[in-house]
């Protein structure tokens, strides 16, 4: 497929071959009102509080402070709002108008820019449904610590069980909650080749999230545009009633600096340790990859990028909202929610690091950040039981949030094609999407659900979000044509984009992801993946413990990571190849799928009974 052929195609905007696309647009290039019996938002809250619910979730207030701190503290901060500037926002504008534009879910959306491109739409779908399997999983964790937050004692503040064989030093005040993840929380075992057993607790908290999603999502916008005045807007009072509180903690301010000052020494560590810090030097992290990758991903996550919830929650606007002035609204309050959330959980972690003596940089990191790190600071304050139920509350809120506009996507992606029979109730049809989703991530609840959890937020959508990405702006910077684009961008938002953003979508936006893209798969190809295996407590001296090793991911776990990050991404050159089929090899290869809903059964004009044809279509 020739990217010529795609923008020539594309460029023959004529009446004809748009009239259903554009038939929301007037004589004079005013965009008009238009009935075509699709759901729309109540009022324009209750969109911006949806795409705010959608955005800001465990993205903010879990994956990124994970990553500041794993990447250099404060020197992550660069690459972070660079991937904004360049990819982030022009993206979340590009996936807002191909929504409102088109009125369809990512499926429909791209099939409408060219037929060929309908395969980043069902790419787009694979990643969203990935991601929504472990992402659950994270939800099965604040819900199992929310309950166990209501005792009288919290389980983690608890002395070992008599009888523990394990040394008393592995359960001392600083290692406690590390304790209570691995040995009563996960049971994690000492290899991901060992699935264990059932937890049985953890399994139960997996169906109490998949059961809430299934509840808000009940009757479509209608259900989630009502949930999201108290889960969008709930998490943002809890987390100021946290941030009060981190701030009167002791080795608060230490915290905070670590998060705003690259290669800060906090004061409370010894000479060693802090030369320490000079040797591992955080500033080499701008010259790996992973780093960039990594912040690209976060803006992804936290603005719901390349998950199709955000083209889908579009598509039910009027085609006169003004989603220029609300995409820049929502990242703005999306990164400010980053960066309020990262300087209260920074400001916890300073208090745990001075109680422990120990830089941040050495506390537990990954998943257990929020289940271990700051869970082990919670117990040490002042009505602990209150703060925990509070903090794990307000994971739960911003993790289901997010979880039922990714599931949202995706239904509203299978309601713009014929792959799913109509007269199957919507309800029948969460219900059973939310069912399987259940069970086929019933392995997070085994033994060594943590290291598949942590398989799949590793590769099931870092790369190929990336990959999407990069398509998603080529089609419509270069195959829809930025001029169109730019034309009808203004007719919805009375604002015609300057040189600047055009310059983002057709050179720089798409050459920044493709260098990042470059540069992980050769260090992904040369370089063995590896995990943290748990190996119980080590006592490495008098003071110190560990809990894990690295160890190299077996071959199936390798094999099944390049299917997380390859498998979606097949879609995009399948769709093409089959879309230019009967052109290179003649009209007897031609295969019809049921792709759109708008499209229907050709009575007229040619084609055999049963051949569907999108109205409007561009022909291949």
């Amino acid at each position: 497929m020739k990217l010529s052929t795609l923008s020539r195609c594309c460029k023959s905007n004529n009446k004809d071959n748009y009239d259903a696309v554009d038939k929301n647009e007037g004589k004079d290039g005013e965009v008009e009102e238009v009935d075509d019996g699709r759901e729309r938002w109540g009022s324009e809250l209750e969109f911006i509080l949806s795409t705010i619910g959608s955005v800001v979730g465990l993205g903010n207030l879990w994956r990124f402070p994970i990553k500041v701190k794993e990447y250099g503290g404060a020197v992550f901060l660069i690459p972070y709002f660079t991937m904004l500037l360049i990819e982030g926002i022009p993206l979340f504008l590009v996936e807002m108008f191909i929504g409102q534009k088109f009125r369809a879910g990512c499926i429909g959306g791209f099939y409408k820019i060219h037929k060929a491109l309908s395969g980043i739409g069902f790419a787009t779908w694979m990643i969203a449904f990935y991601t929504n399997l472990y992402y659950n999983a994270i939800v099965m964790y604040t819900i199992y610590y929310f309950f166990a937050s209501l005792s009288k004692t919290l389980p983690w503040a608890k002395d070992c069980p008599e009888g523990d064989t394990i040394p008393q030093a592995c359960c001392n005040d600083s290692v406690k909650s590390q304790y209570y993840w691995y040995y009563e929380v996960t049971r994690i075992t000492g290899s991901i080749n060992d699935a264990g057993t059932f937890n049985w607790e953890l399994t139960l908290s997996l169906l109490a999230a998949w059961v809430t999603c299934f509840l808000c999502m009940l009757k479509g916008i209608k259900t989630s545009g009502k949930v999201v005045y108290v889960t969008a807007v709930f998490p943002f009072v809890a987390l100021i009633g946290l941030f009060i509180m981190s701030m009167t903690l002791d080795g608060a301010s230490e915290g905070v600096k670590y998060f705003f000052v690259p290669s800060y020494k906090m004061s409370f560590l010894t000479d060693e340790q802090k030369a320490a810090i000079d040797a591992d030097n955080p500033w080499k992290n701008l010259y790996n990859p992973y780093c960039w990758l990594e912040a690209a991903s976060q803006i992804f996550y936290s603005l719901s990028l390349g998950f199709g919830s955000c083209i889908a929650f579009a598509s039910y606007n009027d085609p006169k909202t003004n989603f220029y002035k609300h995409a820049l609204g929502v990242s703005v309050v999306n990164s400010a929610s980053s960066m309020f959330a990262g300087i209260t959980i920074f400001a916890i972690l300073g208090y745990s690091a001075k109680q422990n003596s120990a830089s941040i940089g050495d506390l537990s990191t990954g998943t257990g950040l929020a289940f271990i790190s700051v869970s082990e600071a919670i117990a040490k304050i002042p009505a602990p039981q209150l703060w925990s139920a509070l903090f794990f509350l307000m994971l739960f809120m911003l993790g289901i949030d997010s979880q039922f506009a990714g599931v949202e996507g995706m239904m509203t992606a299978l309601d713009d094609t014929t792959l799913i029979p109509k007269r199957l109730h919507r309800t029948a049809l969460i219900g059973g999407f939310c069912g399987i989703s259940f069970l086929i991530g019933l392995p997070f609840g085994m033994q060594n659900g943590e290291y598949l959890v942590t398989l799949f937020d590793n590769f099931s959508a870092n790369f190929p979000l990336m990959l999407v990405a990069f398509f998603e702006v080529i089609s419509i910077s270069w195959v829809y044509g930025i001029n169109r684009f730019c034309t009808e961008f203004q007719q919805m938002t009375g604002y015609y984009p300057n040189i600047i953003w055009r310059m983002l979508w057709l050179v720089i936006t798409p050459l920044s992801l493709l260098a990042i893209l470059i540069y992980t798969l050769v260090d992904q190809l040369t370089n063995p993946i590896k995990y943290d295996a748990f190996v119980g407590c080590n006592l490495t001296n008098s003071s110190d413990v560990t809990w894990t090793e690295s160890e190299n991911y077996p071959v199936w776990a390798w094999i099944f990571a390049f299917f997380l990050m390859f498998s979606s991404f097949l879609f995009i050159p399948v769709c093409a190849v089959i879309t230019y089929l009967p052109k290179w090899l003649g009209p007897s290869y031609e295969i019809k799928l049921p792709l759109v809903a708008e499209y229907e059964e050709s009575k007229m004009g040619g084609g055999k009974e049963g051949d569907i044809e999108m109205k409007g279509a561009v022909s291949a």
